[in-house]
């Protein structure tokens, strides 16, 4: 059972529901995180304002976004925000193979490319906490310094995300299932 309750619209003070509103409108409604950071609405609405960003402006396919947020979530353990974006990594059209590889901790091996290099890049920024020369420089001749930068931040916004989804031991959605093995 989560710690802390996921806030209405109507608990928030008026001047409050404007963040409850354009997390809503961005994301269609207020779950997971969202609804638990409500509980401090300006920082919700930054956190959001964040998410955004790397979420749905940061020139990379869905794919490999999903697979990067995948991979974070992996590498902090947190089966809420894998499972919601392996689903997501599904509809952009990540294999199986891919998600199944990630979730058992076996993934670059057997990927190649792109996918190789984000999943490399994720896991040496986490485990390691820091990042080769090799894999850093590939990544920026890959995709540039700005966008480098974007990613590293999509690695860093679901750092934030999954710890809040973790301190308030936010539940899984009815119907939901784990993914990653204990």
């Amino acid at each position: 059972m989560s710690r802390l309750s996921n806030i209405t619209r109507e608990e928030l003070a008026p001047e409050d529901q404007q963040f409850y509103d354009s997390i809503a409108d961005s994301r269609g409604s207020v779950r997971g995180p969202y609804g638990v950071l409500l509980h401090s609405p300006k920082l919700a609405a930054r956190v959001a304002h964040t998410g955004t960003y790397v979420r749905f402006d940061l020139d990379l396919s869905e794919a490999l976004k999903e697979l990067v947020i995948i991979s974070t979530a992996k590498e902090i353990k947190n089966q809420y925000e894998f499972a919601a974006h392996a689903r997501l990594a599904r509809q952009a059209g990540l294999s199986e193979t891919i998600i199944k590889a990630v979730a058992q901790g076996t993934a670059p091996r057997g990927l190649t490319g792109d996918e190789a290099l984000l999943v490399r890049y994720v896991q040496e920024l986490l485990r390691n906490h820091k990042v080769s020369d090799a894999t850093f420089n590939g990544l920026k001749q890959r995709w540039g310094v700005q966008r480098t930068v974007d990613i590293t931040a999509l690695i860093g916004h679901y750092l934030l995300v999954g710890q809040i989804l973790t301190a308030f031991e936010v539940d899984l959605p009815t119907g939901v299932k784990a993914e990653l093995p204990d």
